[in-house]
């Protein structure tokens, strides 16, 4: 009989318990963009820390008034990382994809079908007594509110409030944009802005309506029910009046000080997104990896056209104050002084068609002795997306953990099922492991593995690991990059082998080879760890797309498993002949996932 090898701190369902105050937003659509029902609840989830939960609050339904909503007998579970699953407050019989941080847990019903968006915010419930003194100096505040219950009235806001400690704001300013306003940016004048703290962490936000505007015409207006976090940190919350939908998030702004690397390390964030033209919905739960280069993120989105799962790299330029704007993306994002919280938004500088708000808190630490594998930490061993980013059948994976063997060990071509003293199953079935350190295992998922969940254990010795769940889909792109992070450069040739970088640029029209894992089946298979054949070539079964600079790549002459190599995959792709010079994004897209975290460097024509 094997031994159990890990014991130690990792997220449990006693990891989430007590109370929690929420708020949420859900729209069901009638299978296209098009909204049929808007729904949202402010109110107390009580967690017992054994996988039960009740509910009490109120939801607004469409533009009726509020009303009582409870759930007596609902349910959750922990995973070990922090994802959760829990009883969806405003759908009955769906679940919430949730994950659990540092002080707040969000979640979003992206796997309740194609007819469900929402998002969810929870905090703990504080427990000690506060008052309006937990509420002082500058806050960034953020919203995402369809007032009068329809996406014609969807605005976004970010702007920044200082708060006096005894209930009042110094500002009587709002920025943000909405759809009926010609969905530009607007800074507006408002009546006071006002706070009341409650001791039980309760309250409100009052924002009085500026000379000549009302609910329709202020970006954001009226009496919000707010729920504040112990430290004063951040708070959320949304309005219960008739028709006004919406979430409100508002975190602790920097004095001064504050710099890119503010935002910093592995966090979760769930968010809510709307596009007016085309018309499209979205509702999202991921993880961040906040890094020098910019956020990685991995994202579980539902959109109103599909599922899928993406790993983008967004840049961003934080004032010193910690509020920012993304350098390639739209958006604002805001940091909490204290680095645990942030929230983005899709208000832009001037225009634009996309609403949107995420709210992330930092993962918690995951610890274990004897052989532990983290769960956090099971990665695509090209692109290293952050927790919650699925693997695939023949994916190349990263594995760090503890209490591995000291001494490093590689293997050669094929790949063994045990690597010295080492071996990892992926449920349940021998995975080749290429290499092994006294931290990191590299090994390629058997191309057998099926269904929704991949469960990993190492075992050492005999010694077996805990297990670690990751979502497992038929593909799950990553490219490879010269840093071995995932990021900047491509690990890309010419077609005489040389690499492709700064100083030896491709060219327009030229075709290159570009090195990735995770495009799932082929023709004809090959077996786990074994030598890709040259005859005939093992060529990738699904649909694949490459972009470059945001260019479709329409030449690709290879797509496949690399001869003579085990479960590397290459794309043969031709640049853009009208490519401009210099730094340029490579993305890749399958059926089932889109990652665009490097770049390839193109000459001039």
């Amino acid at each position: 009989m094997l031994a159990a090898g890990a014991s130690g701190q990792v997220s449990s369902n006693q990891s989430l318990s007590g109370k929690y105050y929420f708020r949420q937003m859900l729209l069901v659509t009638d299978g296209t963009a098009n909204v049929v029902d808007i729904r949202s609840a402010s109110g107390t989830l009580t967690f017992d820390g054994n996988g039960n939960l009740s509910m009490t609050g109120q939801q607004l339904v469409g533009t009726t008034p509020a009303a009582a909503l409870a759930i007596s007998s609902g349910s959750y579970a922990v995973k070990p990382g922090g994802f959760v699953t829990l009883s969806n407050p405003l759908r009955a019989g769906s679940t919430v994809n949730a994950r659990l941080g540092v002080g707040a847990l969000v979640g979003s019903s992206t796997e309740a079908g194609s007819t469900v968006f929402d998002i969810l915010a929870a905090i703990p419930a504080p427990t000690q007594s506060l008052s309006n003194a937990v509420l002082s100096g500058p806050y960034w505040v953020s919203s995402l509110e369809l007032p009068n219950a329809s996406t014609g009235y969807i605005r976004d806001t970010n702007f920044k409030i200082t708060a006096d400690g005894a209930g009042g704001f110094k500002e009587t300013k709002v920025t943000g944009q909405a759809n009926n306003l010609g969905n530009t940016l607007l800074s507006q004048t408002t009546g006071p802005i006002t706070y009341g703290v409650a001791p039980d962490g309760t309250g409100n936000l009052l924002i009085a309506g500026g000379t000549g505007l009302n609910n329709n015409t202020q970006v954001i207006e009226g009496l919000k029910n707010m729920y504040f976090s112990a430290d004063g940190n951040y708070f959320i919350g949304g309005s219960t009046q008739p028709g006004g939908h919406g979430l409100v998030v508002g975190v602790r702004a920097y004095l001064n000080g504050a710099t890119n690397a503010s935002w910093s390390g592995q966090f979760f964030a769930a968010g809510m997104r709307y596009d007016t033209a085309p018309a499209r919905l979205a509702s999202v739960v991921g993880a961040v990896n906040a890094t020098s280069l910019g956020s990685v993120w991995s994202r579980r989105t539902r959109q109103s056209d599909g599922l899928f799962d993406a790993t983008p790299l967004i840049t961003y330029a934080l004032g010193s104050d910690g509020g920012g704007n993304y350098t390639s993306a739209q958006g604002k994002v805001d940091v909490a002084v204290n680095g645990q919280t942030f929230v983005t938004s899709g208000v832009d500088i001037a225009r634009s068609l996309s609403y949107e708000l995420y709210f992330g808190v930092k993962m918690a630490p995951q610890s274990g002795t004897g052989v532990f594998l983290h769960p956090q930490a099971v990665y695509s061993a090209a692109s290293f997306a952050p927790a919650g980013a699925p693997v695939s059948p023949g994916e190349f994976v990263t594995l760090f953990g503890s209490g591995f063997p000291a001494q490093p060990a590689k293997a050669t071509i094929p790949f063994p099922a045990m690597l010295g003293t080492v071996q990892v199953s992926v449920n349940g079935t021998a995975a080749p492991v290429y290499a092994v350190s006294s931290t990191q295992i590299s090994a390629v998922v058997p191309n057998g593995v099926s269904g929704s969940t991949a469960t990993f254990v190492v075992t050492v010795g005999g010694v077996k690991s805990n297990a670690v769940d990751v979502p497992l889909a038929p593909t799950s792109p990553g490219i490879f990059s010269l840093t071995s992070n995932g990021l900047g450069d491509g690990a890309i040739l010419h077609a005489d082998y040389s690499v492709v970088n700064h100083d030896n640029p491709a060219l327009p029209g030229e075709i290159v080879q570009v090195f990735l894992t995770g495009l799932g089946a082929t023709n004809p298979s090959v077996a786990d760890g074994a030598a890709a054949p040259a005859k005939p070539l093992a060529t990738v079964s699904g649909p694949v797309n490459v972009y470059v600079g945001g260019a479709l790549v329409t030449n690709i002459q290879f797509k496949g498993l690399t001869p003579g190599l085990a479960s590397l995959y290459q794309l043969n792709v031709q640049i853009p002949a009208n490519m401009g010079p210099g730094w340029q994004d490579l993305a890749v897209q399958t059926a089932d996932g889109f990652t665009d975290l490097v770049n390839v460097w193109v000459a001039s024509q």
